[in-house]
C-alpha cells in the first residue's frame, strides 16, 4: 500500500490541490462576485434582481464546483467502471442542481407578484405554485432515470397505473393533501387567526396539517376541519389579533318577574299621585319592561303612561308629549320619574277638567322584580367577547344594555364601560353607545354591536 502511494502520490496530490482551487474559486464567486453584480445593477428597478441573481450566483457556485470534481477525476488515475460512476454521479448532481435552481427562481418571482395581490385566498397562485413543484420533481426524476440509463417506460406506465389507482382509493385524502399545500405554501390560514365558515364552524387555529386544520371553539371543543372544505366554502378570517382586557367581561343574566303593586289610577291625578310615590322599580317596569314587550308597536310610545293616556283617556296631545320623551338621555330613574311627572302636572294645571276611564280600564301599576345572576361566560379580549355576544340570551343583553345604566347607576351600558375602561377602546366604546337601544329591539341591538365589532376586527371575507 505505501509503495502504491509513493508511485502515484502526484497523480492524487495534483487532482486534489485542482479540487480545492476550484472549491475557493466558488466561494470567491458566491460571496465576493454576486455583491459586485448586485453593486453595479442598484439603477435596475425591477424587483425580481435579487433573486434572480442569488439564484443565479448558486447555480454557479455548484458548477464550478462540480466542474473542479470532474477536473480533478480526469486527472487522477481513477479509470474503468469507478470512473463511469463518477460521471454520471456528477452529472446527476449538475442537472439536479440545475433544476432546483431554475425552481427555486421561477417559484421566487411568482411568490414576489402573488404577494402584491391582497387577498389571502388567491387560487390560481396558489395552484400554479402547486404544479410548478409537480413538474419539476417529475423532471428531475426523468433526466436520474437518463442519465443513470434506467428503462424509463416501464416505470411512467407503473406510476401512472399506481396514480390512478391511489388516486381513486385516496381521491378525497389527496384533496386535502393539494388544498393543505395550497393553504401552508401560501400562508393562507395561521395559527392564531380567528376563522369562521358560511356553514357555521367557528373559532381559533390551533394546528394546520396537510390534511385538516383544527379550530378551538369557544366552549373549548376541537373541531377538526378538512382543507378542501376551506378550498371550497366562503371563509371569514378575523386578522386584528384583540388585546387582553384588563379586567375580563363577565355576563350576567336577569330573572324578571311581574309583581301587582295593587295600585290603580282611573284619572290624571291618581296617575301623577302614584307616579311620584311608587319605587323606581315600577317606574321602570312601565319605561323599559314595557318596552321590551311590546317592541312590535308602531310607532312606538317610550313608555306605558304615554299609552294609556291616549288610548283610555283620549289625551292624544298630552300621550304625543310623553312618547317624545327620549329615555335613553337619562342617567337614573329619578330623572325620567320627574320628567313624565312635569309633562302630567303641567297639563293638569292647563287643563283643570277631570275625567275617568271607564270601569276595568284603570293604570294598574306593577312592579319588576329581577333576580340578577352570573353566567358562566367570560370575556378575556374582544374576540371572545364578540363570539359571546351572538348566543347570550336575550335577558343577559337586556340586562347589560338597559338596567345597568339605570337601575344600577352606571354612566353607560356595560359594553362600553368594559371596552373604555378596561381595553381603551374608547371609539370603539363610543360607536356602541351611539346605538339608541328605545329605537331598535333587543335583537336589532344585537346585531348592530355585532356589526360594528367585525368591523372593527378587520374581518376579511375569503371565497374558495
Amino acid at each position: 500500500m505505501l509503495d502504491w502511494f509513493e508511485k502515484n502520490w502526484f497523480s492524487l496530490f495534483v487532482p486534489l490541490i485542482v479540487f480545492v482551487s476550484f472549491t475557493i474559486l466558488a466561494f470567491f464567486v458566491r460571496f465576493k462576485f454576486s455583491k459586485y453584480i448586485i453593486d453595479r445593477l442598484k439603477s435596475v428597478k425591477w424587483a425580481g434582481k435579487e433573486i434572480l441573481i442569488s439564484n443565479l450566483t448558486i447555480i454557479v457556485f455548484y458548477w464550478i464546483l462540480i466542474l473542479g470534481a470532474y477536473t480533478a477525476v480526469e486527472l487522477s488515475p481513477i479509470k474503468g467502471q469507478i470512473y463511469i460512476i463518477i460521471c454520471r454521479v456528477l452529472l446527476t448532481v449538475f442537472f439536479v442542481s440545475l433544476t432546483y435552481v431554475i425552481y427555486r427562481t421561477l417559484l421566487g418571482i411568482l411568490n414576489l407578484y402573488s404577494d402584491r395581490i391582497k387577498k389571502p385566498l388567491f387560487i390560481p397562485f396558489q395552484r400554479l405554485k402547486t404544479a410548478l413543484v409537480i413538474t419539476f420533481v417529475v423532471l428531475v426524476i426523468l433526466i436520474i432515470f437518463e442519465i443513470w440509463h434506467f428503462p424509463t417506460t416501464p416505470f411512467i406506465l407503473f406510476i401512472i397505473l399506481s396514480f390512478l389507482i391511489i388516486s381513486f382509493v385516496l381521491r378525497e385524502n389527496i384533496s386535502n393533501f393539494i388544498a393543505g399545500f395550497e393553504i401552508i405554501n401560501g400562508e393562507i390560514i395561521k395559527k392564531g387567526d380567528y376563522i369562521k365558515l358560511e356553514t357555521g364552524e367557528e373559532g381559533t387555529v390551533v394546528n394546520i396539517t396537510w390534511r385538516h386544520i383544527e379550530i378551538k371553539s369557544f366552549d373549548e371543543k376541537i373541531l377538526i376541519i378538512p382543507n378542501i372544505r376551506l378550498i371550497k366554502v366562503k371563509l371569514e378570517i378575523l386578522r386584528k389579533t384583540p388585546k387582553k382586557a384588563k379586567e375580563p367581561f363577565r355576563f350576567y343574566t336577569r330573572l324578571n318577574v311581574k309583581e301587582l303593586t295593587g295600585l290603580k289610577a282611573k284619572n290624571l291625578n291618581e296617575l301623577l299621585k302614584y307616579i311620584n310615590e311608587v319605587p323606581d322599580s315600577v317606574i321602570f317596569y312601565h319605561t323599559h319592561d314595557f318596552i321590551e314587550e311590546y317592541h312590535y308597536l308602531t310607532p312606538q310610545p317610550s313608555n306605558e303612561f304615554a299609552l294609556w293616556i291616549g288610548n283610555v283617556l283620549g289625551y292624544e296631545t298630552l300621550a304625543e308629549k310623553l312618547s317624545t320623551i327620549d329615555i335613553f338621555e337619562f342617567s337614573n330613574i329619578g330623572e325620567i320619574r320627574k320628567r313624565i311627572s312635569d309633562i302630567i302636572e303641567e297639563y293638569i294645571i292647563n287643563n283643570p277638567s277631570e275625567k275617568n276611564c271607564e270601569e276595568g280600564e284603570e293604570f294598574h301599576f306593577i312592579k319588576s322584580v329581577s333576580v340578577i345572576m352570573p353566567t358562566p361566560y367570560i370575556a378575556y379580549d374582544l374576540r371572545e367577547f364578540l363570539q359571546i355576544l351572538k348566543f347570550i340570551s336575550s335577558n343577559a343583553l337586556f340586562f347589560h344594555i338597559y338596567e345597568a345604566k339605570l337601575r344600577v347607576g352606571k354612566i353607560s351600558n356595560d359594553f362600553s364601560l368594559w371596552l373604555s375602561e378596561s381595553l381603551g377602546e374608547e371609539k370603539l366604546a363610543e360607536a356602541i353607545m351611539s346605538i339608541d337601544p328605545y329605537m331598535h329591539t333587543i335583537e336589532s341591538i344585537r346585531e348592530k354591536i355585532i356589526s360594528i365589532m367585525e368591523n372593527y376586527l378587520e374581518t376579511e371575507v375569503t371565497f374558495g
